[in-house]
């Protein structure tokens, strides 16, 4: 005895239909779709797919590590520290311990991804 899974479309109910994953903004989604209605769905992206890039399959979750040497690093854990934070001697180092310093010495550097 054979046992056999159809998935059906979302949209129209038939069968033969395969699950499409796909991103807007911060939330993934997937729908089943046929292959004609797969065709059409990536049709009406074209136009935004050819001006766009491949991204990750988690945008907004990108790791961003600052652009500092560690003796920068090595001076920001000291102040963070004579300044009440804490602080850890190696590994990563707070995005709210590079605010604060930075507010506190004039702003980040222009190539700081924590400028905000």
């Amino acid at each position: 005895m054979a046992i056999r899974k159809v998935i059906e479309s979302d949209l129209s109910g038939k069968p033969d239909a395969a699950t499409v994953t796909f991103g807007v903004g911060d939330q993934w989604y997937e729908v089943d779709l046929t292959p004609e209605e797969r065709e059409k769905f990536e049709a009406s992206l074209k136009e935004y797919m050819k001006a766009g890039r491949k991204a990750s399959k988690e945008p907004g979750k990108k790791k961003v590590v600052p652009t500092t040497t560690a003796e920068e690093r090595e001076k920001i854990r000291k102040w963070a520290k004579e300044n009440g934070y804490e602080v850890a001697e190696y590994g990563r180092i707070r995005k709210e311990i590079f605010k604060a310093y930075w507010a506190a010495h004039g702003g980040p550097p222009k190539d700081a991804p924590y400028d905000s």
